[in-house]
């Protein structure tokens, strides 16, 4: 029961905090292109977005049996998971109205990869020395204290 407690707390946070940041770019960019509002529908579709993005976060992030096979597995599950239904609701929502050119994609497509590419060495170089050098520490603690007690 503790579980799923904890899955809908989690969830409502996520939910709360990306959905509030989303709507909050959609005002400002409603007001710096003059528009004179944003519909229910939109928001609505913005919602669901929301509830989409958490929900996979929470199966790519923080589900026990994703994490221990690694960041990068998590974080290519998150990629496959969550960019197919953010275009196709993007287009849902009308953000997309178009189907672009190959300049479009491509930019789309290398801001995907720089991020990806980014989280990458990201764990890679930072990530890993801090994991080794906080294991040195608890091992220095657990010997100096009697097998940490």
């Amino acid at each position: 029961m503790n579980g799923i407690k904890d899955f809908l707390v989690w969830f409502r946070n996520g939910l709360a905090f990306s959905y509030a940041w989303l709507v909050l770019c959609t005002v400002v960019w409603a007001l710096a292109s003059g528009k004179e509002g944003i519909s229910a529908s939109f928001l609505i579709k913005l919602f669901i977005l929301c509830i989409w993005g958490v929900f996979v976060f929470r199966i790519s992030f923080i589900s026990r049996r994703v994490q221990k096979k690694g960041f990068l597995f998590s974080l290519t599950l998150f990629y496959l998971l969550f960019i197919p239904a953010e275009i196709a609701l993007l287009y849902f929502m009308k953000v997309f109205t178009t189907k672009g050119s190959i300049w479009q994609w491509g930019a789309f497509g290398a801001i995907v990869v720089l991020t990806y590419v980014s989280s990458v060495v990201i764990d890679v170089c930072i990530m890993r020395k801090k994991a080794v050098l906080y294991t040195q520490k608890l091992q220095a603690y657990v010997a100096g204290n009697g097998e940490g007690r």
